[in-house]
């Protein structure tokens, strides 16, 4: 009698498992459903790419870096050596908020899905004897993203010096940021801008004429 009650039970268990799987499904296979349906589900990017890389340069890293480069400088004149820097609260406050926005910019253009321009749109220096175009670039920068990664990286942890730069009211470390700042932005125009432009010599750099 106890043995006819526990087969029941079992049985009923069994059914009870196979009615909420589906009938004549296996209770493996049931198990795999259940698993699968509890795994969440992966959520699509909240990011919506609008600006082109040449829009971010254009916009927010020219204006901070000719910002930057501007904020410190040592000039020799008839009347002496003129000094500038930073000097008041405001002052380093402007240079520490154009210190972040160069940071974050460099992270912006290395933002997976951006174009080099808007659709539709063209380089503003499109058509300059070797320059490449927005399409150009784009397959560039697709042939070594490596490299370029690494020219955004730098620029990002140029930004970070800079940032430190004004925290601490450093006029040494913004010149010392500004000259990697020159380095690392030509080094990647070179690269993937104007690969093929032919830079003017010095008027005594230029071969004599025969």
């Amino acid at each position: 009698m106890i043995n006819s009650l526990a087969k029941l039970l079992v049985a009923v268990a069994m059914a009870g498992t196979l009615t909420a799987c589906g009938r004549g499904e296996e209770i493996a296979a049931c198990g795999e459903d259940e698993s699968a349906a509890d795994a969440p589900a992966e959520a699509a990017s909240p990011i919506k790419l609008t600006a082109g890389i040449q829009d971010i340069m254009l916009d927010m890293i020219d204006p901070s870096a000719d910002f930057l480069w501007e904020s410190v400088s040592v000039t020799e004149t008839a009347q002496g050596v003129e000094e500038k820097q930073p000097r008041t609260d405001e002052e380093w406050a402007e240079v520490r908020k154009h210190a972040i926005i160069l940071a974050e910019a460099a992270n912006l253009i290395l933002m997976e899905g951006r174009h080099v321009a808007r659709e539709g749109k063209v380089l503003g220096d499109h058509g300059t004897p070797g320059n490449l175009t927005a399409e150009e670039a784009e397959k560039a920068i697709a042939a070594d993203r490596a490299t370029y990664e690494g020219f955004g990286q730098a620029l990002h942890d140029v930004g970070v010096a800079f940032l430190e730069a004004a925290e601490e009211r450093n006029p040494k470390a913004i010149m010392d940021a500004g000259e990697t700042m020159d380095q690392v932005c030509e080094g990647c125009h070179l690269k993937f801008w104007y690969p093929g432009q032919k830079i003017p010599a010095f008027p005594d750099q230029a071969p004599e004429a025969h």
